[in-house]
């Protein structure tokens, strides 16, 4: 089995990524993309190498960019897709006409899938003809990592995210008269205000996907996120890392790590940074204590009505005339004692 590194490279502004996880009722990509505010204009540039001269075909390559690019696309990146680059220079001009869009305010994103290598601490992305015989020859025949990144350096677009899938066991080293490092190099120039996402860590190997899996376990993944709503791109990250670790931990015994560089600070989502689950919890409970509310009100109505009664029965109360009550009737004459006369003789 062929073993690959996938790492992506996306210039980002404002934007936002993800896609539903299993019985989560999350909206769908259109939705959230229809959702999402008015922001800067989105551009990717995602280059799938698979075919390449010489060497055995890279199995899922083309396929990973092919769905990135879809799903880009239902998030309203203006995408341009590039398969099987073959030369240096067909790579470069590629670069530049990508960094004609970033203008500023505007989010740019770069996804690569294919060979690359490092040499001395450089990291190459290699064309479907680069013609790799010496060590010499990696600079000519390759895109530099470092020229890719001050290109996007260059643009001042405010944000970028890059993403790289790029195969790190080389064929193309082997004969080299100096041992090369496995993987990609660590990333020391990542451009200001961006992230570097690499599917695993440093100077070490990732799959490119069991026979029959159309896409690599780290593309997998991240497609399996990209279009959830309300996940910024740090926990998108670490989502991401957590899933790719499991399934390779379990299917090869050797857990991959995807790994991150930058200094990016704001909030990115590629579906919106609003979450639809806490939008509805926060609407349940304002309907929730609007009907409190609502009760209490009729409650202190109530009150206030009865206080009303009281008052008006004391005020009608207070208010009746006195009633004079009739004379008593005098007492009778006592009647003079009676007499009795002792009899006659």
């Amino acid at each position: 089995m062929l073993v690959c590194t996938r790492l992506i490279l996306l210039p980002l502004l404002g934007v936002a990524l993800l896609s539903s996880a299993p019985g989560a009722k999350a909206q769908s990509a259109k939705e959230a993309a229809a959702s999402l505010p008015a922001l800067s204009k989105r551009v990717a540039l995602v280059v799938g190498n698979g075919r390449y001269q010489g060497v055995p075909p890279l199995a899922n390559a083309v396929n990973d960019a092919e769905d990135i690019c879809k799903a880009l696309r239902e998030l309203k990146f203006d995408v341009q897709c590039l398969r099987d680059v073959k030369t240096r220079k067909e790579f470069r001009r590629s670069i530049q006409d990508f960094r004609s869009k970033l203008l500023p305010g505007t989010a740019g994103l770069f996804y690569y899938a294919g060979h690359g290598m490092q040499i001395d601490g450089e990291n190459y992305l290699l064309p479907t003809e680069a013609n790799i015989e010496r060590r010499e020859d990696v600079e000519d025949e390759s895109l530099s990592l470092r020229y890719l990144m001050s290109t996007l350096d260059e643009a001042a677009n405010g944000f970028n995210l890059i993403i790289l899938d790029a195969c790190r066991n080389s064929p193309f080293t082997r004969g080299f008269s100096r041992a090369v490092s496995r993987g990609l190099a660590p990333v020391s120039d990542a451009p200001n205000g961006s992230l570097v996402l690499y599917s695993t860590a440093a100077n070490d190997t990732a799959s490119d996907g069991p026979s029959g899996q159309r896409n690599s376990p780290f593309t997998k993944h991240l497609l399996n996120h990209v279009k959830v709503p309300g996940l910024n791109v740090e926990t998108l990250i670490k989502r991401v890392s957590a899933s790719v670790q499991t399934e390779t931990a379990q299917a090869m015994g050797k857990r991959q790590v995807p790994f991150s560089y930058g200094s990016f600070t704001g909030e990115f989502c590629f579906a919106g940074c609003d979450d639809p689950a806490a939008q509805a919890a926060a609407k349940a409970e304002a309907d929730r204590l609007k009907k409190e509310r609502e009760a209490l009100d009729r409650r202190r109505a109530e009150i206030d009505a009865k206080e009303a009664d009281v008052k008006r029965a004391a005020e009608a109360e207070a208010n009746r005339p006195a009633v004079r009550s009739a004379p008593e009737p005098a007492a009778p004459a006592p009647k003079p004692p009676r007499v009795t006369l002792p009899p006659s003789f």
